[in-house]
């Protein structure tokens, strides 16, 4: 069996797409690498990827946009927060942007790092935190390549069942590295996927006995996904999931990944995803992004889904 060496992609919800897109485009940098739809309600909802020049597994952060959903909460049960990494040096030049756009954030030190908070415009918790990574940054955007985004770096579980979590998170094999205590903010655990030197490497459990529940909606998390390899390691991480208690969904195809989930004890949706084929399956890497694209296995009329949609503009 191969190893869940790192985070797959996170995706959230947002409420308006064009919102979205300009956001991760124009404030973050980010590439827009692929356009599709809610599989199970087509004729509603996009499926927005973004992500490094190819959307590279470790680098995607994928959103829903749904106009009609109501406001969510962050808060226990959840995720509260997913990291992207950028350089060291590149803080002050983060933070300049950051006042430029008007984005409201704050600069915090935490495990030897430094990380910036802030919200997208529907209130989703990021940060850009300094690390390695093993993903070249997108140089298509108006953001000096020193300086731009390169991949995730973590994402946060606010856990209702912390001991749990940690259960779950060592059952991936996946190890304790550290833990900090914040007066009045409780506690953050940090977990490690094996190996080092890559992105997309750490998990952190936040310990907030206190905080009110997490409520879905507009800006929050639908789940994070691992990298779980190939199909085949894929079934042996569902057998041994079920052997501990983590009672995993049959397997769903993604398109771009085949997925399985299963909801940790602490509240938060863990997938676990093939690494591919990837988005460059029925797009060339020059033109990602640029059509709306629906599987082949979806027997809808593609015309009549886009008319559906929103109306966005890429230029």
């Amino acid at each position: 069996m191969g190893e869940i060496d790192g985070i797959h992609h996170v995706t959230a919800f947002a409420s308006d797409a064009q919102e979205n897109l300009d956001f991760f485009r124009e404030v973050l940098g980010l590439r827009f690498v692929k356009r599709t739809v809610r599989f199970d309600i087509p004729e509603k909802i996009y499926h927005l990827y973004y992500g490094d020049e190819e959307g590279s597994a470790g680098s995607i952060v994928t959103f829903f946009p749904i106009e009609d959903m109501e406001e969510g909460s962050i808060g226990k049960g959840g995720l509260s927060g997913c990291g992207l990494v950028i350089p060291e040096e590149s803080v002050d030049y983060w933070t300049d942007r950051f006042e430029d756009h008007g984005i409201e954030h704050a600069v915090t030190e935490r495990f030897d790092e430094t990380a910036i908070e802030f919200t997208d415009r529907d209130g989703t918790p990021f940060e850009l935190v300094t690390g390695e990574s093993d993903i070249e940054p997108w140089d298509g955007s108006d953001v000096p390549t020193e300086h731009a985004i390169r991949g995730l770096h973590s994402v946060t579980v606010h856990s209702n069942d912390p001991a749990g979590t940690f259960r779950a998170l060592e059952t991936m094999d996946w190890t304790r590295v550290g833990r900090q205590d914040y007066p009045q903010a409780g506690d953050r655990v940090r977990y490690q996927a094996p190996g080092e030197g890559r992105s997309a490497e750490f998990v952190d459990v936040l310990i907030r006995p206190n905080a009110p529940q997490g409520v879905m909606g507009t800006g929050t998390f639908l789940h994070v996904a691992f990298d779980a390899g190939e199909k085949w390691e894929q079934k042996e991480w569902s057998n041994r999931f079920r052997e501990e208690g983590l009672i995993t969904t049959s397997r769903k195809d993604r398109d771009y990944f085949w997925s399985m989930y299963f909801t940790e004890p602490g509240g938060a949706v863990f997938e676990f995803a093939t690494t591919g084929p990837g988005v460059t399956l029925d797009e060339d890497v020059d033109e990602l992004g640029q059509n709306l694209r629906v599987p082949d296995w979806l027997d809808v009329d593609i015309d009549y889904i886009d008319e559906q949609l929103p109306d966005i503009t890429l230029d």
